[in-house]
């Protein structure tokens, strides 16, 4: 999960809110979602997955992070909009994952709330694993968000096996400890940075890896 900066909310929001009645159900959703896959680097807010351009929206849904059916006036709050990926809506609960599993339930952490420090709260296992040392969010995490389904820990585990392999061979080629920080640095940037307005998919699972190494250095 990567932490998220909201941005203003679009217009079109905005004077929807004006008009009465206005309801989200009424709401002209395409530019309100162009404008979540943008501030999350066209990333789900959850598993990180690749959400299609705009064009294919079908290929994401608007997440409210507190339900609607318990939090109607939080319906039009454009702080609590999240973009998330289908999540395999339609499949048998166990494979579903994301908003699509999470469906009315409670989340504590909230990866647009950057106080939460939601980034450094999240690790990775080789095996392809997520989990967090704090508990609560562990259960969130596992439970809720379904998030160790076996294909997003297939494809983390391959994200981890790269990057691992990657730096492992690349650092014996700088010969000081500056030069082998340098490197991992420059390597970090390209996972934890947008290129094209784009996070790479599962971007913070190579951040986590870097990271590791990086902190074996003194």
């Amino acid at each position: 999960m990567k932490a998220i900066t909201k941005r203003n909310e679009p217009a079109s929001l905005t004077q929807h809110r004006a008009n009465q009645p206005a309801y989200y159900d009424n709401l002209p959703k395409d530019e309100t979602r162009n404008s979540l896959l943008t501030e999350q680097g066209h990333i789900c807010c959850y598993c990180m997955r690749r959400i299609p351009e705009a064009i294919k929206i079908p290929g994401s849904k608007i997440e409210h992070f507190l339900c609607q059916d318990d939090h109607s006036q939080e319906e039009l709050n454009y702080g609590n909009m999240l973009l998330a990926c289908l999540g395999n809506e339609g499949s048998p609960k166990r494979i579903q994952t994301c908003d699509s599993h999470k469906g009315n339930l409670t989340l504590t952490h909230n990866p647009s709330n950057n106080a939460r420090n939601i980034e450094g709260l999240i690790k990775y296992k080789s095996n392809g694993e997520i989990y967090s040392t704090d508990d609560t969010l562990n259960t969130e995490l596992e439970t809720v968000l379904n998030l160790n389904v076996k294909l997003l820990k297939d494809n983390r585990r391959a994200i981890y096996e790269t990057v691992q392999n990657r730096i492992r061979n690349k650092v014996k080629q700088h010969k000081t400890n500056t030069l082998q920080k340098r490197f991992l640095e420059s390597e970090k940037r390209k996972w934890f940075n947008l290129a094209d307005g784009k996070y790479m998919e599962f971007c913070m699972v190579g951040v986590y890896v870097i990271d590791k190494k990086l902190k074996k250095i003194v």
